[in-house]
């Protein structure tokens, strides 16, 4: 099991094993392609993946069965019969979080604690699972900690375990319930939603989006809540959000090839092209203009 992932270009992966029951990876396509993943997974392992940002595809039986996985679901499956090793095509400017655990472990972790779950009855009978849902603001939050973590190497995998096993927690005790998406950091239900609504305002007015005083008038949330649930729920900035949705929009053009580089840094807000250039280099590691001749 412990044998890195393989990929065709230059994702940022970082991977964890904890023993030899448990493994985690995050997965950060911000290449301007698509990137081809694979890895060999022994029948004993239930699969978890996350999507948080993008779009990919899963790719079984040699291509012959595919499904996708888009931002905001995760997908599980477990197939005690069937080898499912994973060949994953990660869309560009996409993130993905997986975590394979042995069903022994999960067993023992929820029978320890007294705790019962439909799938687990499931797996005890040696029945394949498939399932695919929302990724909830909490879920969300713990991902968005396990990517952006910068503990001490000594001490980085004892908190992605214990990260892991809050996944499990939030994952199955959601399942179970049907309880409604809620963010903890929040007051209610009703400010997760007053969140939601002002990422929709900025992505309605990516091209001149309002000032964050004007944004908290607008969503009735504080400027410290929008600040502070931007960064826990979608892991970024409010500008920092405004400023990567930009420039996904600069790729799609130059994917069209109809504008000159200097033209799309206008319409998309920069005074300076060059601040343009050096954006997009960072955020996809190739200038806009060798993006552009690869296209």
């Amino acid at each position: 099991m412990e044998t890195k992932l393989k990929n065709t270009y230059k994702s940022k992966v970082k991977e964890y094993w904890m023993g030899s029951d448990i493994y985690l990876a995050h997965i950060d396509n911000n290449t301007p392609f698509t990137d081809t993943i694979t890895k060999g997974i022994d029948k004993k392992f239930i699969q978890f993946y996350f999507c948080t940002k993008g779009g990919m595809t899963f790719n079984f039986n040699n291509g012959n069965y595919k499904i996708n996985l888009n931002d905001g679901f995760s997908f599980l499956i477990y197939n005690p019969s069937l080898e499912l090793p994973l060949n994953l095509s990660i869309n560009s400017d996409s993130k993905v979080t997986i975590v394979f655990v042995s069903v022994e472990k999960l067993h023992n972790l929820f029978s320890d604690n007294n705790i019962r779950a439909e799938f687990l009855n499931q797996t005890k009978t040696q029945t394949k699972y498939y399932n695919q849902q929302n990724i909830s603001t909490t879920i969300r939050m713990v991902l968005n900690q396990i990517e952006n973590n910068n503990l001490n190497p000594h001490f980085e995998n004892l908190y992605v375990l214990g990260k892991v096993y809050e996944l499990f927690t939030l994952h199955f005790s959601e399942s179970e319930s049907n309880q409604k998406e809620n963010c903890p950091f929040l007051d209610n239900e009703k400010d997760a939603k007053k969140l939601k609504e002002a990422r929709e305002i900025l992505l309605e007015n990516l091209n001149n989006p309002p000032i964050l005083k004007e944004l908290s008038e607008q969503s009735g949330l504080s400027e410290y809540k929008l600040k502070e649930g931007f960064k826990q729920v979608y892991g970024s900035t409010v500008y920092g959000f405004v400023l990567d949705k930009k420039l996904e929009m600069a790729r799609e053009k130059l994917e069209t090839g109809d504008l000159q580089v200097k033209d799309i840094a206008y319409e998309i807000g920069y005074e300076n092209p060059s601040h343009f250039i050096s954006a997009f280099k960072k955020k996809y590691g190739i200038t806009p203009k060798q993006f552009a001749k690869q296209a």
